[in-house]
């Protein structure tokens, strides 16, 4: 009886530092991933049960129990937990260029949980543009998705779209009325109505009060 007590004693305590060595590789394998642990992947903190919605992504690209690594561009690009962001964008590499080992990404304060739609970071709010600013689109060429980047140094009637090189209008970003900061919006090669334009060079312009700059992306398919 003693033995038989011992030896499930033994089977537990195995258990629970394999569980705690995967979680712990898991976590790893994600940019910035100690900021939310297991989180990133499951509905309950402490980690374990059930998956959230970036925790079925990235289980449908390993295989049961492998040590794979699964963070690539492709999973950057997707918005798993639907709040507008990317999970790229969440994790501090918008463009899945990390890989584990590497010195993690981004702005650490600034990383949300790509699982969780409520989770949004902590922005650095106290840091207000000085200038208007158009950033180059990244990446550049892009397929399927690029980033475009600016700054507004105060609030702004803004408007940011896209043009095909004739000039005709493909999408509009964004336009709204929005405080001053530094804001990234994601065009996915779509026009207005849905659907995949063709490869090409294109025009993304942003007017931002008197501020008026454009600058060409390439869509490479």
């Amino acid at each position: 009886m003693k033995k038989s007590y011992l030896y499930m004693i033994t089977l537990i305590l195995f258990a629970m530092v394999t569980i705690l060595i995967a979680r712990d590789w898991r976590v790893g394998q994600i940019p910035n991933g100690e900021k939310f642990s297991c989180s990133n992947c499951h509905i309950d903190p402490q980690g374990g049960g059930a998956r959230n919605k970036f925790g079925q992504a990235v289980e449908s690209r390993v295989t049961p129990g492998g040590r794979e690594e699964f963070w690539n561009s492709t999973l950057a690009f997707l918005d798993s937990d639907g709040d507008g962001k990317t999970n790229g964008q969440e994790l501090g590499d918008p463009n899945g260029t990390w890989r584990p080992g590497q010195p993690n990404p981004g702005i650490f304060n600034s990383v949300s949980n790509p699982g969780n739609s409520l989770s949004t970071g902590v922005e650095d709010v106290a840091e207000v543009p000085s200038s208007y600013r158009l950033l180059n689109n990244y990446p550049n060429p892009f397929n399927p998705l690029t980033v475009i980047a600016f700054e507004i140094p105060q609030n702004e009637n803004v408007s940011l779209k896209v043009f095909n090189i004739n000039g005709q209008l493909i999408r509009t970003l964004t336009n709204e009325h929005l405080p001053a900061g530094k804001y990234e919006k994601t065009w996915d090669g779509k026009n207005e109505i849905g659907k995949e334009v063709s490869s090409g060079i294109y025009i993304y312009r942003l007017t931002a009060g008197k501020f008026d700059r454009s600058a060409r992306m390439v869509l490479m398919k």
